[in-house]
């Protein structure tokens, strides 16, 4: 939004009861309410969640379907810098954003629709990760609940299989990356900003050419390890190395490794 986020305060209870209550009311499912609080954190994260609900209750309760915590305060692994994620699902068309400030904590509100929502399990790269551990707080006639469940359906699948010529287009893609990187060796602050495009290009890439779905970044170097020892020794040497040669160097090793399968586009003179 234009103006910044928007900060709650005790937003009004609109007449017909439509505001969500705190947890524990019938309006809510025994095991949908947040978590009961273990400490101050927690505590905090449980009220943030209930306000939010109910802003959102009160600003779409015409055609809301459902809302839907995700990230992390529906896995109970919030952090003093994480902010809450809420997927609203809404009977008609609608693709917008909004963010809006509960007590200390940043509130991130998709608003989708419903339907809308299901065509993109098929083709986002992340509704279904996203989905995977995420809680439904309130819905209406299981809207929530289906598409949680087709979420971990479309999750057991795998993301989609890449045909050689997509292979061959991201290969030239990240490798574009490097070149631009190491062209740029005179001026080491832009030749380190393009290493670092190359890096996220090249870890994505992994993703893709391996089957994999994307770890969250706090995890990438970690996953990649698990699945790739050579791959993930690579990275670490060109994430912590302080000489430019050398992170470039390394960088062009990754790009060996990570595509010594796929062929250079074909040679047409």
């Amino acid at each position: 939004m234009d103006d910044g986020p928007i900060e709650l305060g005790a937003p009004q209870i609109p007449s017909d009861g439509s505001a969500v209550a705190p947890p524990g009311d019938p309006l809510l499912p025994t095991d949908a309410a947040p978590a009961p609080a273990k400490d101050d954190s927690a505590s905090e994260s449980a009220q943030v969640i209930a306000k939010a609900v109910r802003y959102v209750k009160a600003k779409r309760g015409g055609d809301l379907a459902a809302v839907i915590l995700a990230g992390s305060a529906a896995r109970d692994a919030m952090t003093s810098h994480s902010d809450v994620d809420l997927l609203v699902l809404v009977l008609g068309a609608d693709n917008s954003h909004e963010l809006v400030r509960v007590l200390s904590r940043i509130v991130e509100i998709r608003y989708l629709g419903a339907s809308e929502a299901e065509e993109q399990l098929n083709t986002s790269p992340r509704l279904p990760i996203i989905l995977r551990k995420a809680r439904v707080l309130y819905e209406l006639e299981a809207a929530g609940s289906q598409l949680l469940q087709k979420a971990h359906a479309r999750f057991r699948q795998g993301p989609p299989s890449l045909t050689i010529h997509e292979k061959i287009r991201l290969r030239a893609t990240v490798l574009h990356w490097l070149g631009k990187a190491e062209d740029q060796q005179a001026d080491p602050a832009i030749a380190r900003h393009l290493l670092s495009l190359f890096l996220d290009e090249a870890m994505s890439a992994f993703y893709q050419l391996r089957g994999f779905w994307p770890a969250s970044p706090v995890e990438q170097i970690r996953f990649i390890s698990q699945r790739d020892h050579v791959m993930g020794e690579f990275l670490q040497q060109a994430f912590t190395a302080t000489d430019l040669a050398d992170q470039l160097a390394t960088a062009r090793r990754i790009a060996d490794h990570l595509f010594k399968d796929i062929p250079a586009p074909a040679r047409i003179d």
